[in-house]
């Protein structure tokens, strides 16, 4: 699957309880972690939309799309990501969590690329797989809805429903380290800053 025909997707809705505020505006190696997550997907799919409802900061113009289905966590934002890119004439979407600062466009191009063995792809970390920084076809749309609508909103139990492969990156040569750090408390975007810098 052509990476162009992906729609690059920022979940930015999250209400962000244990960081103390709105964290899609926190900074990390001087930018927002927005910006970061923008920036990643511009550099492997033509089109980024922002699910969330919140207004983006100033100088940040991407098209912002809203819930279908209000307080349904990241299955929700990934099912109004799936309804637009159905509108725009894409073949999926690759979704992208905002707090996720040191994903690269080449982890991002990996999961994209890999969209021609499944109708989800995830890449597999220690913990399994990373679900918010994988690829979905638009054929998983009907089931991302049939959940919602249960009131199932586990993306985990998603991803296995359609059945979603995982990819190991680091058999293809990638060097993973911290890239899946997501930021949670306002203490992990000094982490992610010396991750970054390479610091200790």
């Amino acid at each position: 699957m052509a990476t162009a025909r992906l729609l690059g997707a920022v979940l930015a809705g999250g209400r962000s309880r244990r960081y103390g505020g709105d964290k899609s505006n926190a900074l990390v190696g001087g930018r927002l972690l927005i910006e970061r997550a923008i920036a990643a997907l511009e550099q492997v799919v033509q089109d980024v939309v922002v699910v969330t409802s919140r207004q983006l900061p100033n100088g940040v113009v991407t098209r912002c799309i809203p819930d279908r289905f209000v307080d349904a966590g990241p299955l929700g934002g990934l099912h109004a990501a799936l309804h637009t890119a159905v509108e725009y004439g894409n073949s999926g979407v690759l979704l992208l969590a905002c707090d996720m600062p040191l994903i690269t466009p080449e982890v991002l191009r990996a999961v994209a690329v890999a969209m021609d063995q499944g109708p989800a792809v995830a890449p597999l970390r220690d913990e399994g797989i990373e679900p918010l920084c994988a690829a979905y076809h638009i054929d998983t749309l009907q089931t991302a809805e049939d959940l919602l609508l249960g009131n199932d909103l586990s993306l985990h139990r998603f991803f296995k429903e359609v059945g979603g492969i995982s990819i190991d990156l680091e058999a293809l040569g990638m060097e993973c380290g911290d890239v899946f750090f997501n930021v949670n408390e306002q203490a992990d975007c000094i982490r992610a800053d010396a991750l970054l810098t390479g610091s200790p």
